[in-house]
Formats: C-alpha cells, sequence, structure tokens
C-alpha cells in the first residue's frame, strides 16, 4: 500500500459530500484518453481541413471525458477572442436524445441546439431570421411551436454563423439514426455536411460504432471527415493488460478514505465487469466508494464492488455490441489494403491490429501518476465473488 495519500490530506477531515466530488472529479492520465485528446486538438485547431469529425468506440469507454477535456482546453485557447468578441463562443454541445416513442426528432434536436448556443448573459443580439424564434426581456431564447423545422434549420444556420464556435459537439450522436419511418437515412449525412460547409463550423459527432453505419451511407460526408477510434483495453494485449492495471492502481491511490483500498490485487475483477472500459470502471468505483463512506467503512471492500458491479448478464450484452462494433471497425481499417490493391500498389502483409490514433502523447488537463510496482506485493489472485 502507499505510504502518503495522493489525494489532499485535508480532505480526511473534509464531509462525504466533498470527499465524493474530488472522486467524482477526478480524472486518470492513460494513454488511450492522451492519444484522443492530442489527436482532437490537432483536427479542431485545423478545422478549415475537414467539416465532420467521427468519435467512436464502446460505451462507457470515456467519450464525454475527451469532450469536457477539449471544451475546457477550447475555453483557455479562446480566452482572448472572447474578450474583443462578445458573441464568440468556444464550443457548443448539445445531446441527440431519443424520444419516449424510440424514435429521434430532428425538429425537438434543432431546438435543443439553438438552446445550447444561446446565452442569456450575452447582450450581442442575433437575427435568427425566422419569425416565431426571438429573445424575451430576460435574454432568453423563445421558440413558437408554430416554427416549421425548415425555419428551425435557417435559425441554426444564422446562430452558428454568429456564434461561431471552434466546434459543435453532438454527443451520444448514434441516436440521429433512430428515424422515424419514411425518413431515408441519407438525408442525415447530407443534412449534417451542408449545415457543415455553408456555416464553417466543425462538428464533432460522438457515440458509439453504430456511428460507422453514416460513413456507408453518406459518400459525401465521409470525403470531407475526420474518423477517431477510442477503444477499450484488451487484456489478451499485454500492454494494455499493464496500462488497466495502472488505471486501477491510480483510482485506488485518489479515494479519500482511511485505509487505502486494495484494489489492485483484483484488477482482473475489475476488467471484468468493466470490459476494459474506464468510464465504465470510474462510475463503478464512484458507486462502490459512496456506498463504503455511507456506511462508514474505513475503506472500499469487495463486498462494496460486487454489490455495485454490472451483473453477468449486462457484460455479456455490453460486450456482444462492443465485439460487434469492433469488428465493423477493423472491416473499414481494412480497406486500406483493398484500396491499395485496386490501386496497384504493395499491399502491407503484416497481421492487422485494432490501433488507436497514433499521436505521441503530450501533456493533457489531467493528473498524471506513474505507477510502481510495489517491492514485496504477491501477484493478484482472483478470488471467487457473486454475479
Amino acid at each position: 500500500m502507499s505510504q502518503t495519500p495522493h489525494f489532499p490530506p485535508a480532505l480526511s477531515t473534509q464531509s462525504n459530500a466533498l470527499k465524493l466530488e474530488y472522486f467524482e472529479n477526478y480524472t486518470i492520465a492513460h494513454p488511450r484518453l492522451e492519444e484522443a485528446f492530442n489527436f482532437l486538438k490537432l483536427v479542431v485547431s485545423h478545422s478549415s481541413d475537414s467539416q465532420v469529425i467521427f468519435i467512436y468506440g464502446p460505451t462507457g469507454v470515456g467519450k464525454t471525458t475527451l469532450r469536457l477535456l477539449i471544451e475546457k482546453w477550447l475555453i483557455d485557447e479562446s480566452a482572448a477572442q472572447l474578450e474583443i468578441d462578445p458573441g464568440f463562443i468556444p464550443f457548443t454541445s448539445v445531446e441527440a436524445v431519443v424520444q419516449k416513442s424510440g424514435i429521434f426528432n430532428s425538429k425537438d434536436h434543432i431546438k435543443r441546439c439553438l438552446f445550447a448556443l444561446n446565452e442569456p448573459l450575452i447582450d450581442h443580439k442575433i437575427d435568427y431570421g425566422t419569425r416565431g424564434i426571438y429573445r424575451n426581456s430576460k435574454g432568453q431564447i423563445v421558440v413558437e411551436s408554430k416554427v416549421i423545422e425548415t425555419d428551425l434549420g435557417w435559425a441554426l444556420e444564422q446562430t452558428l454563423k454568429h456564434r461561431k464556435p471552434k466546434v459543435f459537439f453532438i454527443d451520444e450522436a448514434h441516436h440521429m439514426l433512430m428515424l422515424a419511418s419514411g425518413r431515408k437515412l441519407t438525408d442525415l449525412p447530407e443534412a449534417i455536411k451542408s449545415l457543415a460547409n455553408r456555416t464553417g463550423v466543425m462538428h464533432g459527432l460522438i457515440g458509439t460504432y453504430e456511428l460507422l453505419t453514416l460513413h456507408d451511407v453518406g459518400d459525401q460526408l465521409s470525403r470531407r471527415s475526420v474518423y477517431l477510434h477510442f477503444p477499450r483495453y484488451h487484456a489478451d494485449i499485454a500492454k494494455d493488460r499493464e496500462i488497466f492495471q495502472s488505471i486501477v492502481w491510480g483510482f485506488q491511490l485518489h479515494m479519500p478514505i482511511v485505509k487505502e483500498p486494495d484494489l489492485i490485487s483484483h484488477w482482473d475483477y475489475c476488467y471484468e465487469r468493466s470490459l476494459g472500459c474506464v468510464g465504465i470502471l470510474k462510475n463503478w468505483l464512484k458507486n462502490a466508494y459512496r456506498d463504503a463512506i455511507t456506511e462508514g467503512a474505513n475503506t472500499v471492500e469487495m463486498k462494496h464492488l460486487e454489490q455495485r458491479a454490472l451483473s453477468v448478464a449486462q457484460c455479456r450484452n455490453i460486450l456482444k455490441k462492443i465485439k460487434e462494433g469492433e469488428r465493423n471497425h477493423a472491416q473499414l481499417s481494412s480497406e486500406v489494403e483493398q484500396l491499395r490493391a485496386e490501386l496497384g500498389l504493395p499491399v502491407n502483409q503484416e497481421e492487422n491490429q485494432q490501433k488507436s490514433v497514433s499521436q505521441s502523447p503530450v501533456n493533457c488537463n489531467v493528473t498524471r501518476r506513474r505507477v510502481h510496482k510495489r517491492v514485496g506485493q504477491p501477484k493478484p489472485k482472483r478470488r471467487q465473488v457473486g454475479t
């Protein structure tokens, strides 16, 4: 166990709420996140070269964490421009929401986009160019129910031109594929491409592997797009396994509790119920930690992990979807060799391996910890646990 705490010592005497807040806000640096962060910074900084970036990977892998890091970086980078231009915002983020009917409603989505782009504290007014969309006396945007979808789209275009965000993120973008019957799936990529072209604003679509469906149906969209794969860690790859153990160790060190928990001895159980996805792992550990401090325990025990872990059935269901997505990604990657063969170029015969973005990691806005193997520490053992 570590001799000194890696969390602020003052937290030891603070309330459980503050301790939990600290752990919730703690972001651990790891290669997958750093590589994606560095590549995304590069793409956003040269957004004129492409209009759309697809950020895809397994559910719970950390894509939203990546978005939050980029948003923080954009705010820091845009400080000077914010002082000069009162109408400018560095970024906009909106979530693609599925209605109770299980269908994605594009009109509702555009409304959400308009509200996300609205900032009531800014006096600089926007001409939405459409009757029925305006600001009230409190500076709040009002969208009357009679406004049709076409007019909403026009208002969104004018707003994006006025706000000039560096990137327009749509989280959970795979929900946009759940269209009502009668609407063509090809309409979606064309609409995204057209809006990005007319406004000059990069669109970042964040979602699961289902986003690759748009690659197949939208040739024009694919031509002006960048693809960022954010994969999970694989237990059958030695390097991935070591990194995942370090991640578990890092979370262990940053739990403000009387006795440091021994999570590293159960790293394989942590992997089993998180499927190698850091986001799932973090949420799971947060809930287990909350249970421990709420009941007054002096450490996080195995029982806390077990009662908050995903069930075997849940894991198998998620893993099935992940495997299917990884196969689709591998098929997309294999198109490189097919293209070279069709062009008469030499084809690399080496076995294809799943790769993330090949950018050299640099310091991103997360806490870095180097995990060292402890002298005398026994090898991790798998203990019998419940499901």
